[in-house]
């Protein structure tokens, strides 16, 4: 695949500057380094939500869950409690 990509002078020399000191002057690998780099801790923010949301699954359900009704009211709460806040 080929890009085209507009950037602003600042970042166009910026990328230069890195493109020159770590990659040979190569400009396609250093995009290609930030690109990974961004997807690989995309990849890992999700994990960890995931890992989060588990533990606060498990941990409801040990303390005996929480039923339908009782969820609505406390996001009923919170909504109310966060609207108080920015008036």
């Amino acid at each position: 695949m080929e890009i085209t990509l507009q950037l602003s002078p600042p970042l166009s020399e910026s990328i230069k500057e890195v493109a020159n000191k770590k990659f040979k002057g190569n400009l396609t690998a250093v995009l290609n380094a930030a690109l990974e780099f961004y997807l690989d801790k995309d990849a890992q923010n999700r994990r960890q939500m995931k890992k989060v949301l588990q533990q606060i699954r498990q941990e409801v359900e040990a303390r005996g869950g929480i039923d339908e009704k009782d969820l609505d009211r406390r996001i009923r709460e919170y909504r109310r409690a966060k609207y108080a806040k920015t008036r």
